[in-house]
């Protein structure tokens, strides 16, 4: 294995060998949430379309110069949402009008009915001065014709569900799923409905890492347990860059003697980009590369077999790369955050340690460590929703300033 890489170079060589993927498809508005846009969303003309109010209340002709206090105007009809004043209001006049009404011709200011004599009535007395253009959306005052709102790559959540709605999409145009392959290995791993003897482990970590790949957006397909034998492992693991864009190992990639992995995967033409990591967990962690006949790339990652390093090294790694083959932007890689919770020991390798934002009574984001665990508990890795990453020898401090990094599906950076 060769000299171990710092995770930021580690992460730059993975973003340097990935490439947006070819191919997009179109699924209902329903079926959109969680996908990358193909292509850039536009407006169809100005937003809002017209005038509209922003209040309940009334719409008032003042001729450009406002209303003031105790100043009576004639209400001459209304104005509903779904209902418009049926002509301009001429100078001097009133409207009762709705939130999302629209404002007609000639009205130049809205006053809340809080700050009026009320709806009832033939008359309204205004009971605070109200300047003109007050409580009126103006035509296009949001977003001009043809202004880009969702560009393409924007990960479709609720908000952009609301957003394509609003502009009649009722089928979204959108980047084809990462196909992901997750082979995991060893003859100590027995299916998740067995009961292990003391020498096996349920086979859990693919069932999380198929989780983590559906929550960045990608398309996990679980191939099953390679066995610590040459020929099987081969077999699989080529069944694996036949079928999937990114083929994701577990276990095996290590210097004991069946760790076979990585030697299998040179045999099959992988380019190795990096072998081991100055992190902990994650140490062995494998990254290859490998360029078929057809022209198309293939990303290899080897995790290591325990639980909390595969699922660390998927969102510090692999989610980053499954970003990029959407068009999706990575995001910030880490935010500062007050160090809480229980104090981890020192190490000489940079450690991820599993934290869970929280703003403390002064409103400051405060990343709460987990308890101090080894890499093979998985139970810890309930505790967080991103990472600390603690260099060298430095203790975490409570109170000091600390790196937070967020999960696949972990909480937003502050």
């Amino acid at each position: 294995m060769a000299k171990a890489l710092d995770l930021l170079q580690a992460r730059d060589r993975v973003l340097a060998a990935a490439a947006v993927l070819n191919g997009t498809e179109t699924v209902a508005l329903s079926a959109a949430r969680g996908r990358a846009l193909a292509a850039d969303v536009r407006t169809t003309g100005p937003w809002p379309a017209t005038d509209r109010s922003a209040m309940d209340g009334f719409a008032l002709a003042t001729a450009g110069a406002g209303a003031s206090a105790g100043d009576q105007l004639p209400v001459a009809g209304e104005s509903l949402a779904g209902r418009p004043f049926d002509r301009d209001l001429r100078p001097g006049e009133a409207i009762r009008i709705m939130t999302g009404a629209v404002v007609p011709a000639g009205a130049d200011a809205v006053v809340p009915v809080e700050q009026t004599s009320g709806f009832g009535g033939v008359a309204v007395r205004i009971a605070a001065a109200v300047r003109a253009g007050a409580n009126i959306r103006r035509h296009g005052s949001e977003c001009a014709a043809d202004a880009v709102v969702l560009p393409a790559g924007s990960l479709v959540r609720a908000a952009e569900i609301g957003v394509l709605a609003v502009l009649g999409h009722a089928a979204v145009q959108v980047r084809c799923r990462p196909r992901v392959g997750i082979v995991a290995t060893g003859d100590e791993v027995v299916p998740i409905d067995a009961v292990p003897l003391p020498h096996q482990v349920r086979e859990s970590n693919s069932w999380a890492l198929a989780a983590q790949v559906e929550e960045c957006g990608g398309a996990p397909t679980r191939l099953g347990v390679a066995p610590d034998e040459a020929g099987a492992l081969r077999a699989l693991l080529q069944r694996g860059l036949a079928d999937s864009d990114v083929l994701v190992t577990i276990g095996g990639i290590s210097k004991g003697t069946h760790d076979l992995v990585h030697g299998t995967l040179q045999e099959l033409g992988v380019r190795t980009e990096f072998h081991g990591l100055d992190l902990k967990p994650g140490k062995p962690t494998y990254f290859g590369v490998v360029d078929g006949a057809d022209g198309r790339r293939k990303w290899v990652f080897g995790l290591p077999g325990n639980p909390a390093s595969s699922f660390t090294v998927f969102d510090l790694l692999v989610r980053p790369l499954l970003f990029a083959l959407q068009g999706r932007d990575a995001g910030a890689w880490s935010a500062q955050a007050v160090a809480g919770g229980v104090p981890w020991q020192p190490n000489s390798r940079l450690q991820a340690i599993p934290a869970r934002l929280r703003l403390d009574g002064e409103g400051r984001a405060v990343a709460v460590l987990s308890a101090p665990s080894p890499s093979g508990d998985p139970f810890r890795l309930v505790d967080g929703d991103g990472y600390v990453l603690v260099a060298g020898q430095h203790a975490p401090a409570a109170g000091a300033l600390v790196r937070y990094v967020g999960g696949s599906a972990g909480a937003r950076l502050p």
